[in-house]
């Protein structure tokens, strides 16, 4: 690849205004912050600024601007190498190579930045707007921005924020931030700035006043609008012709026009397209004032975009077809002769040359894929109407590779259908065991099941033969052993069988990724989102739905997950919507099965949250006219949903018959995800038909698998519709401490599961000593009823009315005093907060404008509580000890002694110590004795009275051998009864005698 990117800083010149007072803003914040953002609207002379402060700087500056060609994490790191390396000569190489050795982009860029230690370099990255939609490109700048050294810095330039990672909140702070407001002109640097344009005459202060200091405003539109009665759009175009162009000879005119396809004008580039005097040409632009700027030599020019795209609409308005061909013709060979084949295939293809394009893209189409540039691949294989072509084995794997990661096999289909197997690569190919097994993928999804055996059938023994197997056992019904997840994900084999890990209930391995691993994130987010939200862990799951909602991802994500997650979240509308966008992206696959999928989605919504047992039908039985019946594991759901469907018509026996089918066939085949919910929905049928004993045996199936699996969310999800299981279960139990009762428990808690996605700007600690932090800097309130007034409206989470306020937190109720101190509470919390966190009045009404950026700690422990309700085991567990320890500040607002202060405290109070009890009660069922006696020993010291306290208490003195402690804490407990006058429980008595046996 030839890169073309490494760019100087832009010298300002005498056409820069002076401004002074951005220079020393943007130095101060080089000074204190490694990562400085400069981001404004187009035209807000970000770039400008930039390059005025960082001109005479005692340091090396290294500028590289982009085009939207980076969208690629490999492509955008090799330019941000090239663009270091003239300034830090040990940079050379260190990114290109790593990648070359496969180490992931976050990994490569934290190598990258490490080698400039010691150089003292600000590196400038202009027009990253242009690549901030791709994730995997703002990865490697977060990385980079992570790791980079001392006294190097790093400077961002965009029209859009950019969503750095740090992965870590203390690090929020290695950011300093210039917006628009500073970039804007004030009405001095308007002055001059009118001046430079010659219109001295203009009221710098009125301009200032009608475009709110923009600078594009002042230049191109402000003094306009003063004169004219409303403003054309294409005033810049307008200024660029009359005052850019008009200005210059008619051959430097002919010159920009023509070489209009360059993104860097050179002379010996310009020669290729025919400008044979370009050297002189260029030489006498040097002196012009043209939007754009110089190579630090003089031999380049770079023009701006915006300017570029006027010369590239210009040159085909005024020249005739034939000329701008050509001229497109002649850049398109030159970037081949450069060895830039990447941009040179987009070239080709604009001019219509698909069979040139073609041969330049079979090239470089595997370098592509390799580095996960998937899309791109996709829109080349389209345009190039690849599959009618007959394909070598290279890009035959690369055809294939596409459609697994974009979820499309239709595309590996066409392919295999058109040209059959004989094209696959041999065994003496590094591809062959790939392109067998993403050719065999594609056949399974298409139902041609004969086919896709024989084609396993080829594969030598090892992890792609077993990923074959285990696919096609989903169909057949068989119970191959199922292979470990790797520790570092590999490649096709290893997507493949987090997919069908999922559904084989393999949920411990689908974990949250780590840091920058492509694999894993890119191709295997969507069935880490369904492993995390299967295994209740709501939050992890949507944070990373959310960054994926709007942009593209495979259809899994959309079609699938988003459906179950907002079933899980009470967002009833949002499942509908998700499932209609899902049969939209469904209907773009090609394949079969999540056609079928779909329908099974749709008969699930049907009857959980419209016990609509009709529509569910007529889902369920085109789902079987489509072939779910010929794959074992949709054929078992189709059992389960038509299951449920019964039992909500209390057809009993029918319910019976096809879960005793459903359970069978996911036990004899190993596939245990909605196994514990088929269980539990078959125990409510064998009730209703009075077979009690085959009931309680189902419900311990059930209650076994939920805690084998670690899905206790699907098992309480299930029991919501079945709750009459978990009740007689606990009803049978001989104590109160079983897993049916805490069952039990949950069901019958009315907390609203609620997940929160982005990190507040405003966080209220609410436990102790309250503690107010914005944009995390702490604030002091002057009145403590402000901080009582915001914690009321974070609790409350809608509008309040006045009276409600005054009713909560002022004894002087609707007198005037009371209104006057709400008024004050409100005021002085207008005084410290950004106008975006303030609480918003309209009338008598109060809220916050803005909930998602402001949080109470306490709500962030009920919330974390309820998420842990549906998770089991070590994941619960560190859920609710991470909860808790917010509360291990002390009580509740400590300080503050209204009544309504009181109670909420006695509120929060009650469901910490529950929440307490519940994890002592999880940490000795994992054998954690000592987390569970420091957690009991922490209630009973604040709730002396608590029996379920007292019963794990003695437990666990009986678990650490100890016969007299189990006495000593009889005698501490009977004696705590009697000081409220209250006889020992039968259970505890019980409890006792039983452990001294």
């Amino acid at each position: 690849m030839v890169i073309r990117r490494k760019l100087a800083a832009p010298e300002p010149g005498d056409d820069i205004v002076g401004r002074d007072r951005l220079t020393g803003r943007i130095r101060s914040l080089l000074d204190h912050h490694p990562v400085v953002t400069v981001c404004a609207t187009a035209g807000g002379g970000k770039t400008t600024a930039v390059a005025l402060a960082l001109r005479d700087l005692d340091r090396p500056v290294a500028w590289l601007s982009l085009d939207g060609t980076e969208q690629a994490p490999g492509r955008l790191l090799v330019y941000l190498e090239a663009a270091v390396e003239p300034y830090v000569p040990a940079a050379a190489h260190v990114a290109s190579d790593a990648l070359r050795d496969s180490i992931q982009t976050g990994e490569a860029a934290g190598l990258l930045a490490e080698s400039l230690h010691g150089s003292r370099l600000v590196l400038v990255c202009d027009n990253v707007e242009r690549i901030t939609a791709d994730e995997g490109s703002i990865a490697v700048l977060s990385a980079l921005a992570r790791y980079l050294p001392v006294a190097v810095n790093l400077v961002l330039i965009s029209r859009t924020a950019v969503p750095l990672d740090f992965g870590s909140i203390d690090d929020i702070s290695r950011v300093g931030e210039l917006g628009e407001e500073e970039l804007a002109f004030d009405a001095d640097e308007a002055a001059a700035a009118l001046r430079l344009i010659g219109r001295p005459d203009l009221d710098a202060q009125r301009v200032v006043d009608m475009t709110g200091g923009w600078v594009a405003g002042v230049l191109f539109e402000g003094w306009r609008t003063a004169e004219v009665a409303g403003h054309r759009p294409d005033a810049l175009r307008d200024y660029l012709s009359a005052n850019m162009l008009r200005a210059l000879s008619a051959a430097e005119r002919t010159f920009l026009l023509h070489t209009s396809p360059l993104a860097e004008i050179s002379a010996p580039d310009a020669v290729v397209l025919g400008q044979t005097d370009a050297a002189r040409l260029m030489a006498g632009l040097r002196l012009k004032r043209l939007p754009g700027y110089w190579s630090q030599d003089g031999t380049r020019l770079i023009p701006h975009p915006q300017f570029r795209e006027f010369l590239a609409d210009e040159l085909a308005r005024t020249e005739d077809p034939k000329t701008v061909r050509r001229l497109h013709r002649l850049h398109a060979d030159l970037l081949v002769r450069q060895g830039a084949l990447e941009e040179a295939v987009d070239a080709l293809l604009r001019l219509g040359d698909t069979e040139d394009a073609w041969r330049q893209a079979a090239v470089v189409l595997p370098d592509l894929v390799a580095r996960m540039d998937f899309a791109s691949a996709a829109r080349w294989l389209d345009a190039l109407d690849a599959s009618r072509r007959t394909p070598t084995p290279d890009v035959g794997t690369v055809v294939l590779r596409v459609s697994f990661a974009l979820e499309q096999c239709g595309r590996g289909n066409e392919l295999l259908e058109r040209h059959g197997y004989d094209w696959l690569p041999g065994p003496d190919s590094p591809h062959f065991q790939e392109a067998l097994l993403l050719a065999t993928w594609c056949r399974w999804h298409a139902g041609h099941l004969d086919e896709a055996r024989a084609l396993a059938g080829r594969l030598p023994a090892g992890r792609a033969r077993e990923a074959a197997e285990n696919l096609l056992a989903l169909a057949d019904g068989s119970s191959p052993t199922f292979p470990a997840y790797a520790p570092t994900p590999s490649g096709t084999v290893d997507g493949l069988l987090m997919r069908i890990g999922y559904f084989r209930g393999r949920l411990k391995g689908l974990d949250r990724p780590a840091a920058f691993d492509r694999r894993r994130t890119e191709l295997g987010a969507p069935w880490i989102i369904a492993g995390l939200r299967a295994t209740g862990r709501l939050d992890e799951a949507m944070e990373m739905y959310e960054v994926r909602r709007e942009s593209w991802q495979p259809p899994w994500l959309h079609a699938f997950d988003a459906v179950d997650l907002m079933i899980d979240l009470g967002r009833d509308e949002e499942a509908w919507a998700a499932l209609e966008r899902g049969r939209r992206l469904i209907a773009e696959t090609g394949s079969r099965l999540y056609h079928v999928f779909g329908l099974l989605n749709e008969a699930k919504l049907c009857l959980r949250l419209r016990q609509d047992t009709e529509a569910a039908d007529r889902a369920l039985a085109e789902a079987e006219a489509c072939g779910a019946v010929g794959y074992a594991f949709s054929r078992e759901l189709c059992q389960l949903w038509r299951g449920l469907s019964f039992l909500l018509r209390n057809r009993d026996a029918e319910a019976r018959t096809e879960l005793e089918a459903c359970v069978e066939g996911m036990r004899r085949g190993d596939r245990r995800l909605e196994l514990a919910t088929a269980a539990a929905y078959l125990a409510e049928a064998y009730w209703r038909l009075g077979e009690e004993d085959a009931s309680d045996a189902a419900a311990e199936l059930a209650l076994t698998e939920s805690a084998a699996q670690g899905s206790q969310h699907l098992l309480l999800t299930a029991l919501t519709d079945v709750p009459a299981v978990a009740v007689r279960e606990a009803d049978a139990s001989p104590t109160r401490m079983s897993r049916w009762h805490e069952l039990t428990a949950l069901l019958s808690s009315r907390d609203t599961l609620r997940v929160t996605t982005k990190a507040p700007r405003l966080l209220l600690e609410e436990f102790g000593e309250p503690v107010l932090t914005v944009d995390g800097q702490q604030v002091a309130l002057r009145l403590s009823k402000s901080v009582e007034l915001l914690s009321y409206l974070l609790g409350a989470q809608r509008e309040v009315s006045r009276q409600e306020l005054l009713d909560a937190l002022f004894d002087s109720r609707n007198s005037a005093a009371g209104r006057s101190y709400l008024r004050q509470a409100l005021y002085r919390l207008r005084e410290v907060l950004p106008p975006e966190l303030v609480p918003r009045q309209n009338g008598d009404r109060f809220h916050l404008a803005c909930p998602d950026l402001v949080c109470g700690t306490a709500q962030v422990v009920l919330d974390s509580l309820v998420q842990a309700d549906h998770q089991d085991g070590e994941i619960r567990l560190r859920t609710m000890t991470e909860a808790l320890a917010h509360a291990d500040r002390g009580p509740y607002l400590a300080p503050l002694t209204s009544i309504w202060a009181e109670q909420r405290r006695s509120e929060i109070g009650e469901r910490v110590t529950s929440g307490r009890i519940e994890a002592a009660r999880l940490a000795f069922r994992l054998s954690r004795y000592r987390e569970a006696r420091q957690l009991v020993e922490d209630v009973l010291k604040t709730s002396p009275y608590r029996e379920q306290a007292w019963q794990l208490a003695i437990s666990l003195a009986h678990a650490s051998g100890s016969d007299d402690a189990v006495l000593a804490l009889y005698q501490r407990y009977t004696a705590a009864m009697r000081e409220v006058g209250v006889a020992p429980s039968a259970e505890v008595r019980r409890l006792v005698t039983q452990l001294r046996r």
